[in-house]
């Protein structure tokens, strides 16, 4: 680190006041340009040591983004490279009293020799996600006794067997001197009541020390699963002879997850692992979102999309989102960063060391069934593939170890994982022509598993933007129709993940604006209409679902279609002969203007094996014709679900809608605000011209920008509302307008902590 920055001495006026987590250079939702944050950047924190410190203290960091170089009271610390995983120093020796200076160098360049990225002269755009810089996660000062439990490794056992279920503990002690000492763990149920306990007296060294137990009589727990994600708390405790005790608490979940040459099986029972991939880029902020806006991700995937698993791609990400996926049961296969890249000695090195952190932090979640050994999507490389899958069966040998292939290595005979992951673009042409996505068959050697499918490449104009005519959005969701549908039908795919849950940002190849629109939704988090067959395949006991993958757009002033330049004015509009709807009713009545317009029936025939199937309808309108549109869902003879659509836009009004209705004012949570034009009914418009203007008054920040351009992201869009101060209670007033639609103005309460 330059002595200057590192100085505590050094006049910090100057520097930008933040909070974190932290982009280090300004972002908008669109054209992101690493030119911007790919430079090195100091952080520097001014705090009080507690007044009675502790025995040791040590600083947490949650993530840095690329490489971190810190020091506290000029005193080097150390240096840490790569970006998604946690680090900590100990600073015992160097607090003191009065003023501490924590220092931090960012070192945010892409050509660093670390995992996912390349070394000169590659450029970042090589690689299929932007990586902007910063400190996405949070930073904590953390007081410990001399002797403290440092971690647990918490692995439940024959699961499936009340007599003989257990938990397996190894506990992690770290000890400052040569002491005896008692461990203790329990395991307490969702209710606070202790199910069960072990303990065990031993004398422990200088250093880390490594104590196993066995928690026994655990027949009667629940197990975790995917609707019913039950969780316990293993607290482990140290309590030294004449020394302070210290607890460690961290979840776990009884659950078994096998996966066998006829699919993937959860507690004994067979599971389609119907999911998305996830990317964990934010408009406005890159990586750096709270714990609040994280979970919504998962709340999405699980609820929105009905998906039982994501893929974190490609790297490990925030531990909020992953809390989620325990409480949600959502399912996760979890991989260390790269892409499509092995480097030399020094980068492998590091690679694993990735693996293990990775595999430390989160080898207790239930939610976790699937580590990735083989970075995404590269080639055989034996003998490191050989050191990464020992890594990780010493760390964690309960979860399956999985790697995607790609390309011609669907037939490769050198894969030495245990589960074969396929990312499978495969496409063939309908007799109209049309691109359509299909699957090779599986492999028989292995369990399979499809880890990515379907892209923008599939469309017809290889972008799937809500911005785009209605073929388009109807085009994406047929395309995972078709997919799944074949899927299904053969129990050897354990299951096929989307790509993507959501759009992400890179200059990779094909992209709009720096978007790459392959997501179910967009980047502002707003489903597209391509998404609902996705939304769509659930149980209508459940919820009851009626989603057309179309918007209703009457023209306006006198257009067509956007994107049909070969059409008159005077052109057919709507969704076309064969609209596409998703519902999981029994049948469909359409009435169109007023009047009854079609019977509809979901297309089993054609679909025999999706949980919900597409229903067709001729919905091709002449340009003068702007009819309402009625969707009306039966199951059985009951109207279980019914939606209108408006044929006239001048009823349209400003919709803006917050996640939530309340944050926490401690200048860091923060919730999203939905944008959109809408028809009179509420359905929410495909396109619209008008651009949006946004002021925040009160104890909030807009994360955002103060306008919107409604005619790039068709018609909706979203900004965040951070709290602006720590304490700083009271009504926050978000108030967007337009001279056609007028100021809607919305408020969030921001409460003390």
């Amino acid at each position: 680190m330059a002595a200057d920055l590192a100085d505590p001495a050094l006049d910090d006026s100057g520097y930008e006041e933040v909070t974190l987590p932290h982009a280090v250079a300004p972002l908008s939702w669109r054209q992101w340009d690493p030119a911007t944050w790919e430079h090195v950047w100091s952080y520097r924190r001014h705090f009080d040591a507690p007044v009675a410190p502790a025995d040791r203290s040590f600083v947490d960091f949650e993530a840095v983004n690329v490489a971190a170089t810190v020091t506290l009271n000029g005193h080097r610390l150390g240096r840490h490279f790569g970006g998604y995983l946690p680090f900590s120093f100990e600073v015992t020796e160097h607090l003191r009293a009065g003023d501490n200076v924590l220092a931090v160098l960012v070192d945010a360049r892409f050509n660093l020799n670390v995992p996912p990225n390349l070394p000169a002269p590659a450029r970042s755009e090589d690689i299929d996600f932007w990586q902007p810089g910063g400190i996405h996660g949070t930073v904590t000062l953390r007081a410990v006794p001399g002797t403290f439990v440092s971690d647990v490794s918490a692995v439940p056992r024959d699961v499936l067997d009340p007599d003989r279920r257990r938990v397996e503990i190894t506990a992690f002690v770290d000890a400052r001197d040569h002491v005896d000492s008692r461990i203790l763990t329990e395991l307490v149920g969702p209710d606070g009541a202790t199910v069960a306990s072990a303990d065990v007296t031993a004398t422990l060294s200088p250093g880390v020390n490594e104590v196993p137990l066995s928690i026994n009589d655990v027949g009667s727990v629940a197990l975790w699963d995917v609707e019913s994600p039950t969780l316990y708390r293993a607290i482990t405790s140290v309590c030294p002879d004449g020394g302070e005790p210290h607890a460690h608490r961290t979840r776990i979940g009884f659950r078994e997850a096998r996966f066998e040459r006829d699919g993937f099986f959860l507690n004994g029972r067979r599971l389609y692992l119907f999911g998305a991939n996830r990317h964990q880029h934010f408009p406005f902020a890159g990586f750096a979102m709270p714990s609040r806006v994280q979970r919504k991700d998962a709340e999405l995937l699980r609820d929105t999309l009905n998906c039982v698993m994501v893929r974190c791609s490609h790297y490990p990400q925030s531990s909020a989102f992953l809390d989620a996926c325990d409480e949600l049961g959502l399912l996760v296969w979890e991989e260390p960063p790269g892409w499509q890249y092995v480097g030399d000695a020094e980068w492998r090195q590091r690679a694993k060391d990735d693996i293990a952190a990775m595999i430390v932090r989160d080898r207790n979640r239930p939610s976790v069934i699937v580590w990735a050994a083989r970075l995404n999507e590269t080639y055989d490389h034996p003998d490191f593939y050989a050191e990464t899958e020992a890594l990780v069966r010493s760390l964690d040998d309960s979860r399956a170890t999985s790697g995607t292939t790609h390309g011609q290595y669907h037939d490769t005979p050198d894969y030495q994982h245990e589960v074969f992951a396929y990312d499978d673009y495969s496409i063939h042409d309908l007799p109209n022509g049309d691109h359509c996505p299909t699957l090779l068959p599986p492999r028989d050697d292995f369990p399979y598993l499809i880890g990515e499918t379907v892209t923008s490449w599939s469309s017809p104009t290889r972008l799937y933007r809500r911005a785009q005519r209605p073929e388009v959005q109807q085009h994406q969701a047929m395309d995972y129709a078709h997919v799944h549908n074949k899927a299904r039908s053969d129990a050897r795919y354990s299951g096929v993940l989307a790509w993507s849950a959501i759009d992400y940002h890179a200059g990779h190849v094909v992209n709009h604006r720096g978007v790459k629109t392959s997501g179910l939704l967009d980047t502002f988090r707003v489903p597209k209409p391509g998404a609902a067959m996705y939304r769509a395949q659930v149980d209508p006991s459940r919820r009851v679902v009626l989603e057309p993958a179309f918007t209703w757009d009457p023209p306006v002033d006198g257009q067509t279609r956007p994107g049909l330049d070969n059409r008159t004015p005077e052109a057919d509009w709507g969704p076309g002969e064969n609209a596409v709807v998703f519902s999981n009713c029994d049948r469909l009545e359409v009435t169109l203007g007023g009047r009854h317009h079609a019977t509809v029936f979901p297309d089993t025939t054609a679909f025999p094996h999706l949980v919900t199937a597409p229903s067709f309808v001729d919905l091709r309108l002449p340009h003068r014709n702007t009819a309402d549109l009625v969707l009306d869902g039966y199951i059985g003879a009951r109207l279980a679900i019914s939606r209108r659509f408006s044929g006239r836009r001048d009823h349209d009004v400003l919709s803006v809608v917050a996640d939530d209705a309340r944050i926490t004012a401690d200048a860091v949570d923060t919730t999203r605000v939905e944008l959109s034009i809408r028809d009179e009914f509420g359905e929410a418009r495909g396109r619209s011209e008008a651009r949006i203007t946004l002021e925040v008054d009160g104890p909030g920040v807009l994360v955002g920008e103060p306008f919107f351009d409604f005619a790039e992201t068709g018609a909706v869009g979203a900004v965040w509302i951070r709290s602006r101060g720590y304490n700083e209670s009271g009504l926050v007033t978000l108030r967007a307008s337009h001279q056609h639609f007028g100021s809607v103005a919305l408020q969030i309460n921001a409460v003390a902590p």
